[in-house]
């Protein structure tokens, strides 16, 4: 069933009757449904615009005390959108030009009733259409207040969720800073760093709240100490996590700490087991060095790690550790693979460098990379100093040539001197087990060469 069309409301300003109902009966003649008054003074069309609310006003230009200009007038003040056409037998082109520049909607001849009704509805739809972008206007004003609060919703919940987010990064930033060594092994076991025969310094900047390198420094006997480092690909919480496995593996695997190679052969067998799980790619690289003050003796294997230097105090030298010798790949990729250990002898006063690879890797504003040569040159020159005074060198040295660039990449550096070699220390192991994060020591026997 079709709704019927709505009653069109036309108000008529005519002072004659004959002329109101000429026009009256053309436009029902169109079949136009309409709801029809007619007004021929000031009085009775402005109580009828706010009485009858007309949706169309046809106005004759003269009437005795009236017109159409003032009717106009009156219109655009009351009802500003109400079509207004003038229809009169007497006015010239000048004054219905005039009369459409001021607001009326048409113009139409008294002898030319024809365009009436095309006039009308072209009124009516400039209506329809002018009222139909208002409210779409009108709607597009509300869905974007709806949007907006919707966005400012969403945003206070993202800047909660990114809050708890930033308390966790920042527990696991704590955390993992926990896991790196607080203060350092003294050998004899128990006497102050100042006097120990062997010292240590660091140096650890993350490009995060969390890292993917890692280090650890740990006593492996009465004269040996054992240092581990790894670097996990890529950065943030995934190297992080893999980072914790890494600690976790050191700790359980404190059994073979007394041999690198078998201790990195087990490691990758266990981080094999895990990263298979997964669908993305994990690796670390991994690099352990024990050095043992009783035999004068460096043990050490390398997982794709890149070459410890040795800083040979008598020459001055600076040597790669493990040049020319056979690297294992990184831990993670490859199954049944064996890390070989290799040895070298150490002097009093010998230091070792340890690090990742964004040591060397830090990059300038002009993309120009810090490079191993220019690390060497800067412990060569740094080399008389302090072990301490070195290491923050080097650090300064990295960051200055930054300038303020961000780093790319976690940056691990560990140094150790070999104040003084220990002979009259007897070599017992004492392999190392963890027990809630505290180092307890089980004692065992290793070979000596």
């Amino acid at each position: 069933m079709k709704t019927p069309p709505k009653k069109l409301r036309i108000l008529s300003l005519e002072d004659s009757p004959f002329d109101a109902e000429l026009i009256l009966n053309t436009l029902q003649e169109c079949e136009i449904v309409m709801a029809w008054t007619r007004v021929d003074n000031r009085v009775d069309y402005e109580n009828t615009i706010h009485n009858f609310q007309p949706d169309l006003i046809l106005a004759d230009y003269k009437l005795p005390s009236f017109n159409g200009a003032q009717a106009l007038e009156i219109t655009k003040n009351l009802c500003p959108d109400v079509p207004f056409i003038v229809i009169s037998g007497c006015v010239g082109e000048e004054t219905a030009v005039e009369l459409l520049k001021n607001g009326a909607t048409d113009f139409i001849l008294k002898d030319r009733l024809g365009r009436l009704v095309p006039a009308v509805h072209r009124a009516i739809m400039e209506v329809e259409s002018r009222n139909a972008c208002r409210q779409a206007e009108r709607d597009l004003h509300e869905l974007n207040g709806q949007l907006e609060h919707r966005v400012v919703e969403r945003s206070n919940e993202l800047r909660a969720k990114n809050a708890i987010m930033e308390e966790d990064l920042e527990m696991a930033r704590e955390l993992q800073m926990a896991f790196l060594p607080s203060h350092f092994p003294t050998i004899p076991q128990g006497v102050p760093e100042a006097e120990s025969a062997l010292k240590f310094s660091s140096f650890f900047h993350p490009t995060s709240l969390v890292s993917g390198d890692f280090y650890n420094i740990v006593r492996i006997s009465d004269s040996s100490v054992g240092i581990f480092i790894c670097d996990v690909m890529g950065h943030g919480v995934r190297a992080a996590l893999v980072t914790a496995i890494m600690r976790a593996l050191e700790a359980q695997l404190g059994d073979v700490a007394g041999d690198p190679g078998t201790l990195l052969t087990q490691m990758n067998h266990q981080l094999r087991g895990i990263f298979r799980q997964l669908e993305t790619t994990v690796f670390a690289t991994a690099c352990y060095v024990i050095v043992d003050v009783a035999t004068g003796r460096l043990t050490y294997a390398n997982a794709g790690h890149p070459d410890p230097l040795l800083v040979r105090k008598a020459t001055g030298k600076i040597e790669m550790i493990g040049i020319g010798q056979k690297h294992g790949p990184a831990l993670g990729l490859i199954k049944n693979i064996s890390y070989d250990s290799y040895d070298l002898k150490l002097n009093e006063g010998d230091r070792v460098l340890l690090f990742t690879d964004g040591l060397f890797e830090v990059e300038n504003a002009q993309e120009e990379s810090f490079g191993r040569s220019r690390l060497r040159n800067v412990i060569r020159q740094s080399a008389s100093l302090p072990l301490t005074k070195l290491i923050q060198n080097v650090s300064s040295e990295i960051e200055n040539f930054a300038k303020d660039k961000a780093f790319t990449d976690d940056v691990c550096l560990v140094g150790m001197e070999i104040s003084r070699l220990e002979p009259n220390i007897t070599p017992i192991t004492h392999h190392r087990l963890l027990i809630s994060g505290e180092p307890l020591y089980r004692r065992g026997r290793v070979t000596c060469e």
